[in-house]
């Protein structure tokens, strides 16, 4: 039975059961597209809290086309980056749609006409996980995909003794995965997006749920735009940056 288990734990386990898609590598240019309102979004509390707490297994829950794992993974040089994302559907008529939109435009603020079509091809003719790879392809020994919804992916790689140092969620905002995170991992760093995001009825949900949280287990919150960290109550802030 040992080594029945040897063969399913561990990250290099994790990568063999979880490859990279079959694409022509290097053919299709690479872009970068995060949902961070044109690089404000407040994520260098985040950078700085990975480097200052020396994390170096991270999950990131949505990854969407991997601008923000791109992030991750150039400012920490040794950080293995996990993404979860189910990466269904095609989001081609989601970026049309973006890109005229009065606010949410300011996401693709750095890109011209000509290659705000070159992405909706992109995504059109290859799909979420294709193009969302080949955007990452640079850090394809640091970047481990994982096309499984969480929180149950959360529960998948615990079940394989993978035991991240840091999570960061940009999934649901019913703050599920939260307590998830907790409850399977209570020594990891969480922290998040969508500090500002409003649902239908205008609630800050991820703001209410956050806080609740952090109430819940004796912690702080330390945010910036639409980005947070969760501290210990005794945690030095600036750890946070």
């Amino acid at each position: 039975m040992a080594a029945v288990l040897n063969t399913l734990n561990g990250l290099s386990a994790l990568k063999r059961d979880n490859p990279w898609p079959d694409f022509p590598y290097g053919e299709v240019i690479p872009f970068s597209l995060a949902i961070d309102g044109g690089g404000r979004s407040g994520r260098e509390i985040i950078i700085n809290a990975l480097k200052r707490r020396n994390v170096k297994l991270m999950v990131e829950v949505g990854c969407f086309l991997g601008g923000s794992a791109q992030l991750w993974l150039k400012q920490v040089p040794d950080l293995t980056l996990i993404g979860v994302d189910p990466w269904e559907g095609n989001w081609s008529g989601y970026i049309e749609t973006m890109a005229v939109d009065p606010i949410r435009s300011r996401t693709v603020w750095h890109f011209d006409d000509e290659e705000i079509a070159f992405i909706v091809e992109t995504v059109r003719r290859h799909g979420n996980f294709a193009t969302a790879c080949n955007n990452l392809r640079l850090y394809k020994d640091r970047f481990i995909p994982v096309r499984r919804y969480s929180p149950e992916a959360l529960h998948y790689l615990r079940s394989r003794e993978i035991f991240p140092d840091a999570f960061y969620l940009d999934g649901d905002k019913l703050g599920e995965e939260l307590e998830v995170c907790r409850e399977l991992f209570p020594n990891a760093l969480i922290c998040g997006d969508d500090w500002l995001w409003p649902d239908n009825d205008g609630t800050l949900r991820m703001q209410e749920k956050v806080t609740e949280f952090a109430a819940r287990h004796g912690l702080r919150v330390k945010h910036k735009r639409q980005s947070w960290v969760l501290l210990g109550a005794d945690e030095d802030a600036s750890l946070a940056g």
